[in-house]
């Protein structure tokens, strides 16, 4: 589960492909079906949404539709749902109105000269997720996102349940063609540079450790040379004996030495192990998000944009800020 300030600020659960397009899907289908307040895929996006979204402090305001006659709507009852689902969300679901119709002009100036903020108070000064079915130009969210700022809200995010989307095939090719060690580079930059440090760690403490065994040697030594001089030069078996008692403490220091360098390589095989890991997992978490980017331009799964995820960021700026015909920022100046 994932609070508010944790949440990407531009959210897709998923692509609409339309039905014009030649890639008209499941997925694509069920917003269809929510558009016309059918109670499953209502539920279906319900249960999406509350897989990730914690309960706290917030506002649900949602992007009024293009006709201002009719002011329910699908995404409209999914909003409603979410916050009587949760105990601390503020219903703002009506807080934007269409009051006159947009005719079809998608530019944000006619979002804002149609659209306005009818209860301010729900939204001031508080925390608002924006939502929206499908998400074309991104103009109608701008406008709505400019319009609750000026009204008092702290901080908006916005959650759209799918991103128009028509050619899948070059949208396909693009994550196909995505340089696998390029895409990984920074973390695996990362990972290098803590095992070096590592590593240099290890050394450190192998080179402190013959220090501390040489200090250790020569304590005895002198220990041994200074036990003689109090002997008679004569006194064989004396001197026989500190002999024998100054190589019992070489053969001890000698062991205690072998015994720390054991578990100093020991501890090293295992950051090895640990590192040779980590970069293994890295290729398999791309391998995954590749296989679930496929899935999700197919309609089977929204799972890859699920901010559970932890590449959901690094993702959607893989798909919205790197391809010129999807690209999309993922924050809105308004």
């Amino acid at each position: 589960m994932r609070f508010f300030d944790s949440l990407p600020n531009l959210f897709y659960l998923g692509f609409y492909c339309p039905k014009d397009s030649g890639y008209f899907n499941e997925y694509s289908n069920t917003i269809l079906e929510l558009k016309d307040q059918k109670e499953d895929s209502i539920n279906f996006f319900l249960k999406e949404i509350r897989n990730f979204l914690s309960d706290e402090d917030i506002s649900i305001a949602t992007v009024p539709s293009g006709k201002s006659i009719n002011q329910s709507s699908g995404i409209r009852e999914l909003a409603k749902q979410l916050v009587k689902s949760y105990s601390k969300f503020t219903d703002a679901v009506f807080c934007l109105e269409r009051f006159e119709d947009s005719n079809g002009d998608r530019t944000i100036e006619k979002h804002l000269k149609t659209i306005k903020v009818a209860n301010s108070s729900v939204i001031k000064n508080k925390k608002v997720i924006l939502m929206d079915d499908v998400l074309t130009t991104g103009t109608s969210i701008q406008a709505c996102q400019k319009l609750l700022l000026e009204a008092g809200a702290k901080e908006i995010k916005v959650i759209v349940l799918g991103k128009t989307i028509r050619n899948v095939e070059d949208a396909h090719n693009c994550i196909d063609q995505e340089d696998e060690d390029e895409f990984l580079k920074e973390t695996i930059d990362k990972i290098n540079s803590d095992y070096y440090s590592i590593c240099k760690f290890y050394e450190m403490e192998k080179d402190s450790l013959k220090e501390e065994i040489n200090t250790a040697h020569i304590t005895v030594e002198e220990w041994a040379n200074y036990q003689h001089g109090y002997v008679d030069p004569d006194d064989d078996e004396e001197h026989n004996s500190i002999k024998e008692k100054s190589q019992e403490k070489h053969e001890i220091i000698d062991e205690i030495y072998n015994e720390k360098l054991s578990e100093i390589y020991e501890n090293q095989e295992k950051e090895d192990l640990c590192y040779e890991h980590d970069i293994i997992m890295e290729s398999e978490w791309y391998q995954y998000m590749v296989h679930e980017a496929h899935r999700v331009l197919e309609g089977d799964s929204c799972t890859c944009f699920s901010v559970d995820n932890p590449f959901v960021s690094y993702f959607q700026n893989w798909y919205f800020g790197t391809y010129c015909d999807l690209l999309i920022p993922l924050y809105f100046k308004v």
